[in-house]
């Protein structure tokens, strides 16, 4: 069953070649301003993407994504992902809310095999690889280009960064079209090597501290089971209970759910296979705004924020408590390196990665006045 699950997927990933763009007339415009210095000198720079529905501050210090405002029902803008409390903040959590690479997830037995080569990776003392090793691509300086209605950046990785093979060029292009943030992912090697993708942003759409009011659409019939280290084991299952999203839940009603593949994970921490390009709707009642994801990847990690604990705060100097944000990373499969029955992430020269994600937002018809 699991290599006709991933064959269907192959074949979607292939027909997804496009994502319908919002098609609004807008007027656009890019400003650049300083945001401040990393501990090691490096100058960074914010980048605010405005037209009249929405507007997007990316760093170009790992792609950061600092601010989406965005309306609620009644016109009203607010930051729909949590921020930190300054870059020092950000240089200590190496993957909140910024790009992912070269490899999101984990991968385990402390590398892989390609071709018959056996590659090493940079790994915790159990094996498992994650996100990419020890300053990943969101721990790093892109070169920035302002862009109409966006900002591109790119970076290149050396061969044998963090024991991944070949030389990567790597592009991130941030567009504003109405509603729409898309980000369109490329990538080149010069050796054959792996690559997965993906912004880990957390979203709060509401004004409360967590995201447990929200209701959340995932459409997917499918997820991957994990072992103790949380690594998929390659089986891929039905969704069931608690992880069958795709009539909605409340977030706060499945993060808190007391089935064990929940509670194990202390709330949403999963990858579910995705059955069509739009991955996902994530809605705040209260303020009617609501949030949907496009993607060409097959699959979807759901983060429902489960580590923090108040410890770290945001630029208003609010607690970051249990479930302040929720990730919806669009990317590959976890471990597929070790998984040949998964989606391959194998790149070759000659033949780049192309991927999109869109960010898609709107509201709900306002409120009936009461009589």
């Amino acid at each position: 069953m699991r290599s006709t699950i991933a064959s269907r997927l192959l074949a979607a990933a292939a027909l997804c070649a496009s994502i319908p763009a919002a098609g609004a007339a807008q007027v656009c415009t890019v400003q650049a301003r300083p945001f401040g210095a990393l501990s090691s000198g490096e100058q960074v720079t914010a980048y605010t993407i405005r037209n009249r529905q929405l507007a997007a501050t990316v760093l170009d210090y790992g792609g950061i994504l600092y601010a989406i405002e965005a309306p609620d029902r009644d016109g009203v803008a607010r930051n729909v992902v949590r921020t930190l409390d300054g870059l020092r903040q950000y240089e200590s959590n190496g993957s909140f809310s910024r790009i992912i690479g070269r490899f999101a997830g984990r991968i385990d037995r402390g590398g892989f095999t390609l071709d018959g080569q056996r590659h090493d990776l940079a790994a915790r003392p159990d094996g498992v690889s994650v996100h990419g090793g020890p300053r990943g691509f969101g721990a790093r300086m892109w070169r920035a280009e302002q862009a109409p209605c966006g900002v591109d950046l790119s970076l290149t990785s050396p061969d044998g960064d963090n024991g991944f093979p070949g030389r990567l060029e790597v592009a991130a292009r941030f567009r504003l079209d109405g509603g729409d943030l898309r980000i369109d992912y490329t990538a080149a090697t010069d050796k054959p090597t792996v690559v997965n993708l993906t912004h880990h942003a957390f979203f709060n759409l509401s004004d409360a501290p967590t995201v447990h009011g929200h209701t959340l659409v995932v459409n997917a019939g499918h997820w991957l089971p994990t072992d103790d280290k949380r690594v998929p084991t390659g089986a891929i299952a039905p969704v069931h209970g608690a992880l069958d999203l795709r009539l909605g839940s409340e977030v706060g009603a499945v993060a808190n759910a007391e089935e064990d593949v929940v509670r194990n994970n202390k709330g949403l921490d999963h990858t579910f296979v995705l059955d069509t390009r739009h991955a996902a709707t994530l809605a705040d009642p209260a303020s009617g705004r609501i949030l949907e994801v496009f993607t060409t990847e097959p699959g979807l990690v759901v983060f429902s924020g489960n580590g923090f604990n108040g410890t770290l705060r945001d630029a208003e100097g609010e607690p970051l408590v249990r479930g302040a944000g929720l990730a919806l990373e669009t990317q590959h499969f976890p471990n597929s390196p070790n998984i040949p029955a998964f989606p391959s992430t194998v790149l070759r020269p000659g033949t780049p990665l192309r991927s999109t994600t869109v960010f898609r937002f709107r509201t709900a018809p306002p409120r009936a006045a009461s009589r």
